[in-house]
């Protein structure tokens, strides 16, 4: 039997799926009043999405069980792939309180259950059936407090009503999505939970939330050299790193992810979701995009404008997660003077910061990047003197930081340029390391 393509898995699986819908509809009572509630508090409950997207993740980042679906293959949080799942669970749960249950929504319900399973676009994946239950279930758990809140003081009675609603909707959601799955595959034993520190992890929901919106809250653009028009001529994509973005470049037809591109239709690799390349929209659902951003060719290069946010960039690493979780509360006092510390825009912490890794601090309101040398630290400016990027999204080798852009290559303890394009060498910072705590200080001048 040949291949299925992602389209044909989609239709074949989803044929019933509005039927399957009312059927259950009907079988747990959900009535239009209960649509027409949830609809009329949407808004109540779409403010608290953000909210409810970031408790929900630190609750599988807090179980080793399903910590482990969200790690990269060094056993670090692989935060690209994080808040991409952030990103279609605010999508899921916006669409839904937007209440309008036709056929193309039970569709997509059905589409999005069985992509958690080796039914669905990618046969390698396989979700098991306890979590999809047990997101539900928290899921409902949060929309219920947050109605309570809003309402409660001010129309009680919709609030009961909109609750009512939620909850015998979910319970067709959970039919749903679960219905493809026979028998768990995959047996668990159970592991306690770990204290984390929720703080980056609301942040980053925070951020993918108001990017999918388009809600970015600065003005402000920075321009990024993409490479050589040849490169794209030759190779049709390229993806590059720039304010903490993973964004792909594609050539089409002259230059405009890692997935199929097949009629301007972009295939994602993970899931199978399938987005429309000349306005991002998804396929399955118009509303939901992913952003773009402007491009222009000048001579024989390739140029984005990329907005720049006003919040510092999310950096969610498993010891930062922990050592904050584990940092003594004020009924707790710290017993060590390093505990109590609150870092300075110049410091950082030496726990979590391993050899070839590098961090972002600031010393006197420029941006300084900090390298890990086998143990040692080392910090340079962190605008690369060929086109300005950020050294800290580069790769480190050894001592050797490679710029993200255009590959031009610095020695981090002189600032030294290794390789072109780059012709100035970087400002190089004195590190001063005092217990646990880094100290980036005075700049001791540029390398010759």
């Amino acid at each position: 039997m040949p291949e299925l393509t992602t389209q044909e898995r989609f239709k074949r699986g989803a044929a019933d799926a509005g039927r399957y819908f009312d059927f259950m509809a009907q079988f747990v009572d959900f009535q239009p009043e209960h649509a027409e509630a949830i609809r009329a508090t949407r808004f109540v409950v779409e403010k608290h999405i953000p909210a409810i997207v970031a408790d929900f993740y630190n609750q599988l980042l807090s179980f080793p069980a399903t910590r482990k679906l969200f790690l990269d293959k060094q056993g670090n949080i692989d935060q690209v792939y994080l808040a991409m799942r952030m990103q279609h669970q605010a999508t899921f749960w916006r669409r839904t309180a937007a209440a309008v249950f036709d056929e193309d929504y039970a569709r997509f319900i059905d589409y999005v259950g069985r992509a958690h399973t080796s039914q669905g676009a990618d046969p390698s994946i396989y979700i098991p059936e306890r979590y999809v239950m047990g997101m539900v279930g928290f899921v409902q758990q949060r929309i219920g407090a947050a109605l309570d809140a809003e309402l409660h003081a001010v129309d009680p009675d919709l609030a009961f009503r909109a609750m009512r609603g939620w909850n015998a909707l979910l319970m067709v959601l959970l039919e749903l999505l679960s219905r493809v799955y026979g028998e768990g595959r995959e047996a668990e034993t159970f592991q306690a939970p770990e204290a984390i520190d929720e703080k980056p992890v609301q942040q980053l929901a925070l951020e993918t939330y108001e990017r999918s919106l388009g809600m970015a809250r600065s003005v402000e653009y920075r321009e990024v050299c993409a490479g050589a028009v040849a490169e794209f001529e030759r190779e049709g994509r390229k993806v590059i790193t720039a304010e903490g973005l993973s964004i792909g470049v594609f050539y089409v037809e002259g230059p405009v992810c890692k997935g199929p591109l097949t009629d301007g239709i972009l295939t994602c690799p993970w899931h199978g979701y399938q987005y429309r390349l000349a306005t991002g929209e998804l396929l399955l659902d118009p509303d939901a995009r992913l952003p773009r951003y402007p491009v222009e060719v000048r001579g024989d290069q390739v140029y984005l404008r990329i907005p720049v946010l006003v919040r510092d960039a999310v950096d969610i690493s498993l010891a930062d997660l922990f050592a904050r979780a584990d940092a003594p509360s004020p009924e707790q006092p710290a017993t060590t003077a390093s505990a109590l510390h609150e870092l300075a825009a110049n410091e950082f912490h030496l726990a979590g910061f391993a050899p070839g890794q590098t961090k972002l601090v600031a010393v006197d309101g420029e941006d300084v990047a900090v390298y890990n040398v086998d143990g040692a630290f080392y910090a340079t400016h962190n605008a690369c003197t060929h086109a300005g990027a950020p050294m800290h999204d580069g790769a480190l080798n050894g001592p050797t930081a490679v710029c993200p852009w255009h590959g031009s290559c610095f020695d981090v303890k002189t600032g030294a340029v290794l390789k072109g394009p780059a012709k100035m060498p970087l400002r190089t910072y004195t590190v001063v390391v005092d217990g646990d705590i880094g100290r980036v200080e005075t700049p001791v001048g540029a390398a010759a």
